[in-house]
């Protein structure tokens, strides 16, 4: 396995990016092309991960085209591998931090770490993303699985399920954001703490207030008697 020396935080822009046109950001997404009566009866976030994996062979099984399900919409193949290659307990909720644990996983096995350390180009990183997340555009003009491609489009364009969302001018910023947090050793500031509240003004004490109105009395009858 490959170890991840990077943080949530340095990888942070793509994965939003990633989120931003897989999911619009919806950790309980799943695929819009599942039949209401084979949608899960709860949220996606409260399921197990072993959960999602037996619901997504169930789909399967019933020929629904994409088992696509979270933020990152992840497949079931897809899911069933990073199980495995990360020995995933699979006990654990599919919620939001075992999906972004997830998609850092998949951006490890598509270089991510390697272009952060610079040993694969932006251009090498484009690609590798666009052959994970199909939302995601090639950088130039390449072959697909399938067909030839035009600098732009999905990896997977021309399978009659796919198509790119984002442009390549906005996936080469968050890789370049994504860089800089890392290389200058950026980690998220933490927040300042709430100003402390102001002390209450302290209540006079009966003795003190019987004393007060003695003062008051005796001055009184001082300027009384003057007069």
């Amino acid at each position: 396995m490959i170890t991840m020396k990077f943080s949530i935080y340095h990888a942070q822009p793509v994965l939003d990016l990633i989120g931003k046109y897989e999911s619009r950001g919806d950790y309980d997404i799943v695929y819009g092309g599942i039949p209401k009566s084979l949608r899960p009866k709860v949220k996606i976030t409260s399921l197990t991960v072993r959960g999602v994996l037996t619901w997504q062979a169930n789909i399967r099984a019933h020929g629904v085209a994409s088992t696509a399900a979270g933020k990152y919409q992840i497949i079931y193949n897809t899911l069933k591998a990073t199980v495995a290659q990360m020995g995933f307990n699979t006990s654990r909720v599919f919620d939001e931090t075992v999906q972004d644990e997830m998609a850092c996983h998949l951006l490890i096995g598509r270089g991510f770490q390697r272009y952060l350390d610079g040993a694969i180009d932006m251009e090498s990183m484009v690609i590798g993303l666009a052959k994970e997340w199909a939302s995601l555009p090639v950088p130039r003009d390449m072959q697909g699985p399938s067909r030839w491609l035009k600098a732009g489009q999905s990896y997977y364009a021309g399978d009659g399920l796919n198509k790119a969302h984002a442009s390549v001018a906005e996936v080469e910023t968050a890789l370049a954001i994504a860089r800089e947090r890392y290389r200058s050793g950026a980690q998220p500031s933490a927040p300042a703490p709430d100003p402390a509240p102001a002390p209450s003004p302290a209540k006079p004490s009966s003795s003190n207030l019987l004393t007060t109105a003695l003062i008051i009395g005796a001055a009184a009858a001082i300027i009384f008697l003057k007069g």
